[in-house]
C-alpha cells in the first residue's frame, strides 16, 4: 500500500516516540525496583557506625581511667536497673548486632562468668581484682544475656551445692532477666495496656527478691519465690526455645532485625527523652521550616547562576567575567557561621547597610503566635518573608557561588559545539541561541548539582537555624546528635538517603526533557 512520504515521516516519529517512552518507563521501573535494596544497604551501614560507637544513649557519664564513673553507675545499676534496663531494651541496646547466638551458651560458660562477677576476678586463682570498667562491662554483658539462659540461671541459683556468692550474682541475673520493658507509646491497645499491668507487677515483685546481705532463712525463702515465679511463667514466656524457635531468634531477635521491621513498617520509634512523641511527628511539626529554607534557595539559585553562568561565559576573559569570578570566590571563602551573624549585627541590629531602615527581624520564622494569629493571609505571608529574608540570604550566597562558577564551565563548553556555529550559521538570533541552545545544554550539569542537594533538603541549615533560632529539622538533628536520640539520627540518615535517591532518578528524567538525544537505555 502506497503511503506519502509525510504519513511515513509522522510514522515514524510515532515509532521512535513510543520507544522512548517504552525506554523511560523499563529505566523508571529498574530504578524503583534497585531503591530499597539501594536503601537498605545504606541503612545497614549507618546503624553498624552507630551501633559501634562507644557508649549508649542511657550513659550519663564516660567511665574514667581510674573507674570512678564506673563505680557510679554499678550502683545506679542496683539502685535503678528496672529503670536503666527500660531505657537499654528500648533502644535496642541488650541484643546483638545481627545474630543472636544466646540461647545456646553452655551451663559451663555461665558458671564461668558467675565466679568472675562474685569474685570480681578475671580467674579464681588471680590475685588481682578486675577493673570497675572491666567489672561494669561483664555484668551488663551477661545481664543482657540473662533472658537467654534463664533455666541455667534459676538451676544454679537454687543449687545447695555451689558457692553463695555465685549461687546470689545467678538469682540477681535471673532477675535481671525477668525484668521486660511494658508497651510505651500514644496510641496503645486494650490488651497492650492489660499485659503492662502484668509486667509492672513482675517487674515489682523480681526487685522486691533481689538478693543482697540476706540471712540463710531469707534467702531460701527469695530464691524459692524466684523458683516458683520461673515455673509460672515459663510456657508464657518461652524460657527454653527449642529447634525452630531458636533459628528464629538467632536471625531476628536481634538489634537491627528488630530496627529493620520497624522502618519497613514505618516506624521509626520516639523521642529518647519523651516516649509519647513519635519520630514522624516530630518531623512534621518542623518540615515545613526546613522545607521552606531549601526549596526556596534551591529555586533562586538555579535561576540566578544560569544568569550570571552566562554573563561570565559570554564576557570570557573580560573585566566582567574576572569581576564575578573573585566575587564568588570570595563568598565562597567565607563561611556561614561567619555571614549569620555579621548579618544580625550590621543588617538586623545597627543597620549599617543601604536599604535597612526598615526593621528586619532576626529571629523565629514568623512573629510571636499572639502576634502572628490575628494577621490576615497577605500580612501572615509578608511577616513570614520578612523573618526569612536573612536566613534565607545566609543560605543562598555560598551555594549561589558554587553554582555560578560551574555554570560558567558547563555554558562555555556548550559555546564551542558545533550545534552552537551551525545555530549562528543559520542566522538566528543570539537571544535564541542563548537560551533555547546553550542555556537548555548547559543546564544539565547544574540539574545533577541540585539533585544531588536534594537530601538535604529535612537537614535544613543547621548552622542558619540555630543562630536564627529557627525550630527545623537541622536543629532537631543537631540536638539529637547531642542527645544521642539513635531513632531521629537513623532517621535522618533514611530520609535524605531516601530524597538523593529520588533527586538523581528526577534528574534523569530530566535528562531527556532538557537534550532529547540523551537516552535512558
Amino acid at each position: 500500500m502506497f503511503q506519502s512520504p509525510t504519513i511515513r515521516l509522522f510514522t515514524l516519529h510515532l515509532t521512535r516516540k513510543a520507544d522512548a517512552d517504552g525506554n523511560m518507563t523499563n529505566y523508571i521501573i529498574r530504578r524503583l525496583f534497585l531503591l530499597p535494596l539501594t536503601l537498605f544497604a545504606i541503612i545497614l551501614v549507618n546503624f553498624i557506625i552507630i551501633n559501634l560507637a562507644p557508649g549508649d544513649p542511657v550513659s550519663v557519664a564516660e567511665i574514667s581511667s581510674t573507674g570512678e564513673a564506673a563505680k557510679a553507675a554499678d550502683r545506679g545499676m542496683t539502685r535503678g536497673e528496672t529503670h536503666y534496663l527500660q531505657f537499654r531494651e528500648h533502644y535496642g541496646l541488650t541484643l546483638p548486632l545481627f545474630f543472636n547466638p544466646w540461647p545456646s551458651i553452655k551451663e559451663f560458660q555461665v558458671i564461668t562468668a558467675l565466679g568472675q562477677i562474685a569474685n570480681r576476678k578475671q580467674k579464681a586463682a588471680d590475685p588481682k581484682e578486675m577493673s570497675s570498667q572491666d567489672y561494669h562491662a561483664l555484668r551488663t554483658l551477661w545481664g543482657d544475656r540473662a533472658r537467654f539462659i534463664m533455666p541455667i540461671l534459676i538451676r544454679i541459683a537454687i543449687d545447695p551445692g555451689e558457692p553463695i556468692e555465685i549461687r546470689k550474682a545467678a538469682a540477681n541475673l535471673f532477675i535481671r532477666g525477668g525484668i521486660k520493658q511494658g508497651y510505651i507509646g500514644p496510641d496503645l491497645s486494650s490488651e497492650e495496656k492489660m499485659q503492662n499491668r502484668k509486667i509492672a507487677a513482675d517487674n515489682a515483685l523480681l526487685h522486691k527478691l533481689r538478693l543482697g546481705e540476706d540471712s540463710p532463712e531469707m534467702l531460701d525463702q527469695k530464691l524459692s519465690q524466684l523458683h516458683a515465679w520461673f515455673l509460672a511463667n515459663e510456657k508464657f514466656e518461652n524460657f527454653k526455645p527449642e529447634g525452630a524457635e531458636k533459628i528464629k531468634i538467632f536471625f531476628f531477635d536481634t538489634r537491627f532485625s528488630r530496627y529493620l521491621s520497624r522502618v519497613i513498617t514505618l516506624d521509626f520509634g520516639t523521642l529518647r527523652n519523651d516516649a509519647n512523641k513519635t519520630v514522624i511527628s516530630e518531623v512534621a511539626k518542623r518540615i515545613k521550616y526546613s522545607l521552606t529554607l531549601a526549596l526556596i534557595p534551591m529555586l533562586f539559585t538555579f535561576a540566578l547562576c544560569q544568569v550570571f553562568g552566562m554573563m561570565m561565559a559570554i564576557y570570557h576573559t573580560r573585566w566582567q567575567d574576572v569581576s564575578l569570578n573573585i566575587l564568588f570566590l570570595i563568598l565562597f571563602a567565607i563561611p556561614i557561621f561567619v555571614v549569620a551573624p555579621f548579618l544580625i549585627e550590621k543588617v538586623a541590629l545597627h543597620k549599617t547597610f543601604p536599604l535597612t531602615s526598615i526593621p528586619i527581624p532576626y529571629s523565629g520564622f514568623h512573629s510571636e503566635n499572639a502576634i502572628y494569629q490575628n494577621l490576615t493571609s497577605n500580612k501572615r505571608l509578608a511577616d513570614i518573608l520578612l523573618h526569612i529574608f536573612l536566613p534565607l540570604l545566609a543560605i543562598m550566597y555560598g551555594t549561589l557561588a558554587v553554582q555560578a562558577r560551574l555554570s560558567r564551565t558547563a555554558i562555555l563548553e556548550v559555546l564551542r559545539q558545533d550545534y552552537v556555529r551551525t545555530a549562528r550559521a543559520k542566522g538566528l538570533s543570539r537571544p535564541t541561541i542563548l537560551i533555547k541552545h546553550v542555556g537548555r545544554n548547559a543546564a544539565i550539569t547544574i540539574v545533577t548539582s541540585l539533585a544531588a542537594s536534594l537530601g538535604i533538603i529535612l537537614g535544613g541549615s543547621l548552622i542558619v537555624e540555630t543562630v536564627f533560632q529557627i525550630n527545623g529539622f537541622g536543629r532537631f538533628f543537631y540536638e539529637a546528635i547531642i542527645n544521642r536520640d539513635f531513632n531521629v539520627i537513623l532517621f535522618s540518615a533514611f530520609a535524605s538517603s531516601f530524597l538523593t535517591l529520588v533527586g538523581y532518578l528526577l534528574a534523569d528524567i530530566s535528562y531527556t526533557l532538557l537534550d532529547p538525544r540523551v537516552s535512558l537505555e
